[in-house]
C-alpha cells in the first residue's frame, strides 16, 4: 500500500497567502487609524489651550488699554491710589 502524503496544492497556499496579506494590510489600517484617534486628543487639548490664552491676552490687553486711559484722565487720582496702595502692601509685607 502506498501512503500518499497530504501536501496543500498551489490554489490553497495562494489562498493563505492572500488570506495572510488581507489581514497584514487590515492590522496595519487598524493601527493608522488607532494612532490617529489617539492623537486627536492631544492636538484638540493643545488647540483649546492655545485659544484660551489668546483670549487671555487680549482680555488683558483691553484691561491694559484702560487702565492707561484712566490715568491719562485722572493722574492725581492715579498717583494718590498707587500711593495708598503702596503704603497698605508694605505694612502688609512688613508683619
Amino acid at each position: 500500500m502506498t501512503e500518499k502524503k497530504s501536501q496543500p496544492d498551489d490554489t490553497e497556499l495562494d489562498k493563505l497567502r492572500a488570506e495572510v496579506e488581507r489581514l497584514t494590510q487590515e492590522l496595519a489600517k487598524a493601527t493608522e487609524a488607532q494612532q490617529a484617534h489617539s492623537d486627536d486628543p492631544v492636538e484638540h487639548l493643545r488647540e483649546k489651550a492655545e485659544e484660551y490664552a489668546e483670549g487671555l491676552s487680549e482680555k488683558a490687553q483691553e484691561g491694559w488699554d484702560e487702565l492707561q486711559e484712566q490715568i491719562s484722565k485722572n493722574p492725581v487720582q492715579s498717583a494718590l491710589i498707587a500711593f495708598g496702595l503702596g503704603f497698605v502692601l508694605s505694612r502688609l509685607l512688613s508683619r
